[in-house]
């Protein structure tokens, strides 16, 4: 049996999708400021603008590029593990499949569908925190990072509320057929060392191999 064409094959999407994995199905839709506040919004954007404004002043000397608008600050922010109203997407399917597949997480996992009504190559730093509709966002390439993980990100006009999308589907991964799905996406090149270039994706790979079960031969 070979999972991963099975999983393609429950895919009916259009030339728009993009793909979000969940390593368990309970996790909800939230960006990872949305989860810390559950009150008015209204009550944390001047925190939200504080945040990015002192990010750009204190990342300066380690950046290589500087961003060119204040959306991509935010995808630089969301990258190095900043909270924001970003919700991590990827345009290939495998990629989220990946991610739904995290050995570590003893639970059935999902890969979330959605064709967002909107999508931009620019966005404008004029209404950033004010804008109602959720929308796709397909950044340059910023980082290595965002080149091998296919990404994208969604923007959440309401970060404490579950994203909803009028064309969202989802797919269960069970928990026991994970190592499965992990093994051929491993052989279509698709693992941490490919998703996480350098040091830290190798270091992933390793640990995969040290809190499973997994052996060297099937990772490497």
């Amino acid at each position: 049996m070979h999972y991963v064409p099975e999983f393609l094959q429950q895919i009916n999407y259009g030339q728009k999708a993009i793909f979000r994995g969940h390593a368990d199905k309970e996790w909800l839709l939230i960006p990872s400021i949305g989860r810390h506040f559950s009150g008015d919004w209204a009550e944390v954007v001047e925190r939200e603008k504080r945040c990015l404004q002192e990010f750009k002043k204190r990342s300066i000397p380690y950046l290589k590029s500087t961003p060119t608008s204040d959306m991509e600050w935010l995808c630089l922010m969301q990258h190095h593990g900043c909270a924001t109203r970003l919700l991590d997407f990827t345009i290939n399917p495998l990629i989220a499949l990946f991610f739904a597949t995290e050995l570590s997480v003893e639970t059935d996992g999902e890969v979330i569908i959605i064709e967002p009504s909107r999508s931009y190559d620019n966005v404008s730093d004029d209404d950033l925190f004010t804008r109602k509709e959720p929308f796709a966002y397909h950044p340059p390439h910023i980082t290595e990072r965002i080149i091998g993980q296919s990404g994208c990100f969604v923007y959440s006009p309401r970060p404490n509320k579950p994203l909803i999308s009028k064309k969202l589907n989802r797919i269960t991964i069970k928990h026991h057929e994970k190592y499965r799905f992990r093994n051929e996406l491993s052989a279509l090149g698709v693992d941490h060392s490919s998703l996480f270039p350098g040091i830290d994706g190798v270091c992933r790979v390793l640990n995969d191999v040290l809190i499973t079960n997994l052996e060297f031969d099937d990772l490497f």
